[in-house]
């Protein structure tokens, strides 16, 4: 009857958890916010924050992140980064990558990169639409199985195909069938997730407050929560709060956003 399931005991899931490697943000008060040293594969990160706290920016350095060699106590790999808003920009990308392959090459004085081939690493999707959208999430196992080398999965935004004329009651159904084919590929295939979500007003008896879009019950789908806001605007400070997570302590910290990408401040 069992042999349908397969069983773990409490030291082999403490042993699969902690053996799983993660993709440095290059910031490393970044980092520890996060726990894990960054973005564990395995496991589903939500970014969320208003219009220009930077998540799209993480998003970014994380797809460059993910391929620092081996030899730096990174993955080597490749990212897919699926675009439901064009936020994604060709330009800032090639910016924050050749500052992530300068940081390798001086620590690698041996080692010669070649640009162009990093840049073929990242592999872009624009998903406009809830239909594009939905086809490209039960399309990625296939995707992913042509491409095995990638260990990063970035959703940017999770909210916008959403905006469509789509009721409460079928978006929760929806999002949340979604998210659970997301989450079993990254666990079956040890690759990290990671989204971006965005802030919506929730009315109360006398005022208004923002919160995460898709409410409470969305809240604890992800394995963590990262709120993200600018102390001051139009500075390159930025600052970051988990806020739920199932094994690290809520905790937060600051870092910038520069030309190179994201760094300590």
């Amino acid at each position: 009857m069992c042999s349908e399931f397969k069983i773990f005991n409490a030291t082999e899931i403490w042993q699969r958890e902690t053996s799983l490697p993660s993709v440095p943000t290059f910031s490393q008060t970044l980092d520890g916010v996060l726990g894990n040293g960054g973005i564990q594969l395995g496991s589903i990160y939500e970014f969320l924050g208003l219009p220009g706290t930077g998540k799209t920016q993480i998003c970014l350095q994380l797809c460059a992140s993910v391929q620092i060699p081996k030899e730096l106590g990174g993955l080597n790999a490749e990212a897919i980064y699926i675009d439901t808003n064009t936020n994604f920009t060709k330009t800032r990308f090639k910016e924050i990558l050749s500052a992530s392959l300068e940081r390798c090459r001086k620590m690698l004085s041996d080692r010669k990169y070649d640009e162009n081939a990093a840049l073929k690493r990242l592999h872009y999707v624009k998903a406009l639409g809830l239909e594009r959208f939905c086809s490209l999430i039960h399309m990625l196992p296939d995707i992913i199985s042509e491409r095995p080398n990638v260990r990063l999965i970035v959703i940017d935004s999770i909210t916008f195909p959403f905006k469509e004329g789509v009721t409460v009651k079928h978006r929760t159904g929806l999002l949340f069938r979604l998210i659970a084919e997301v989450q079993k590929l990254a666990m079956d295939k040890r690759i990290a997730v990671v989204l971006t979500n965005e802030m919506s007003t929730r009315i109360g008896l006398s005022t208004g407050s923002l919160v995460g879009a898709f409410g409470d019950a969305w809240a604890h789908r992800c394995n963590k929560r990262i709120l993200l806001s600018a102390p001051e605007p139009l500075h390159k400070e930025r600052l970051a709060a988990l806020i739920k997570s199932n094994n690290s302590p809520e905790t937060a910290g600051k870092f910038q956003i520069t030309n190179g990408g994201i760094r300590d401040v």
